[in-house]
């Protein structure tokens, strides 16, 4: 069989050529490379870019052009456990950044811990536990919320890439084939994150020959490397206590949110906020409810089947209008604005970016409840935006 043959049969074949594995985990991005990328899948499937107004309400980051973590990996062919833990850099003659200074990188807590059971999951990071539900439908797209799932579960790419066999090499004394590949296009399935991969052109898979299990998997965009994440030293078929793999260790089933937040009429949303809750005249909207340090934010978007369509936010004959609400978090600083008044009589600001003005943001008050209306149109924005009117109890 052929280079391509043999590694094509051992990942579609992985669940039954191995039976546990304990490893390293290791993750690199490039920050701007990586929303370079993002930015040209979105357009590539139609989908206008949104351009952030002055004010835009921002969550500080740390202002690195390289991210990097690293974390363990243990999995039987139906479990996965993984953990990522903070990282802290020491040098090695006690003057840290010192110039030529040795550095180490220390194993610190867990940032973040997933367990996969099957198609049942739970993660819990920053605090908060979030995973399936029982009562949910069986999607098989656990993947889409533990990527790390990809390097034991390696079949799951094989609908989405298009595959060449590149070289046969040695992966630190494992025998392993290089393959590189491109994303199938068109297809539903083919989304990228899907499958836990990253947006990209183009992408480098090490896959282990004898068990078909990832080593490494790279992600490119424009010829730039976008992100790479990769096992060091893989111990395969050692024993694993069962007890990794309890869910009930990440979190309980009580204190398990979903993923997916399912939106609801605005109506019903009234009582779970403390502000008045506002709805357009006219037109099916229904949201779901945020809260963060700020306060209880409302996102609504229309109704599938409504005036605005089925779809997502600034996609192609989707969601073209929605609108944020709260007693004043997460709400953008119109200072820079330009002052107008709505039809109805209403003094809003507005903004739109030069190059692309049938974007527009609208900011303002209403029935003491701040408002920030998204979208493109102005004349169906600002329809929109004159039409909130305060929900009946």
């Amino acid at each position: 069989m052929s280079l391509l043959g043999d590694a094509l049969e051992s990942m579609s074949t992985s669940a039954g050529r191995w039976a546990s594995l304990r490893a390293d985990l290791h993750w690199w991005a490039d920050s701007a490379a990586l929303t370079r990328a993002r930015t040209a899948a979105a357009a590539a499937r139609g989908i206008p870019a949104d351009i952030q107004p002055p004010g835009f309400p921002r969550a500080p980051v740390a202002a690195v052009a390289v991210d990097e973590q690293r974390g363990s990996l243990l999995a039987t062919p139906r479990s996965l456990r993984v953990e990522w833990h903070a990282s802290a850099v020491a040098a090695a003659d006690g003057g840290a950044g010192a110039t030529g200074a040795v550095v180490a990188v220390v194993r610190g807590a867990v940032v973040r811990g997933d367990v996969v059971r099957g198609e049942e999951w739970r993660e819990r990071c920053a605090g908060h536990v979030r995973g399936s539900q029982a009562t949910d439908p069986g999607t098989g797209l656990t993947a889409r919320w533990v990527r790390e799932l990809v390097f034991v579960r390696p079949w799951r790419l094989l609908p989405c890439l298009h595959l060449k066999a590149y070289d046969a090499l040695d992966w630190h004394g494992r025998p392993a084939t290089w393959l590189r590949a491109q994303p199938r296009e068109n297809e539903f399935w083919s989304t990228p994150s899907l499958h836990s991969l990253t947006d990209g052109d183009a992408y480098d898979l090490v896959v282990d020959s004898a068990t078909g299990v990832l080593l490494d998997l790279t992600t490119w965009h424009a010829d730039q490397e976008v992100e790479r994440c990769w096992l060091s030293d893989p111990r395969f078929d050692a024993p694993l206590d069962p007890a990794h793999f309890d869910l009930a260790t990440v979190g309980t089933a009580a204190e398990t949110e979903s993923p997916i937040r399912r939106a609801r009429p605005l109506a019903e949303l009234a009582d779970e906020v403390d502000f008045t809750v506002l709805s357009p005249r006219g037109e099916r909207y229904t949201g779901v409810v945020d809260t963060d340090e700020g306060g209880s934010v409302i996102v609504a978007h229309p109704s599938a089947g409504g005036p605005g369509g089925p779809g997502g936010p600034g996609g192609p004959g989707g969601w073209r209008r929605w609108f944020t609400q709260s007693g004043g978090a997460r709400m953008a600083d119109p200072a820079e604005w330009e002052p107008i008044q709505l039809p109805d009589g209403t003094h809003a600001r507005r903004w739109s970016p030069s190059g692309d003005p049938d974007q527009v943001h609208l900011r303002f008050e209403r029935a003491g409840t701040q408002v920030w209306v998204q979208g493109r149109g102005r004349r169906d924005v600002h329809r929109l935006a004159a039409s909130l009117e305060p929900i009946s109890r």
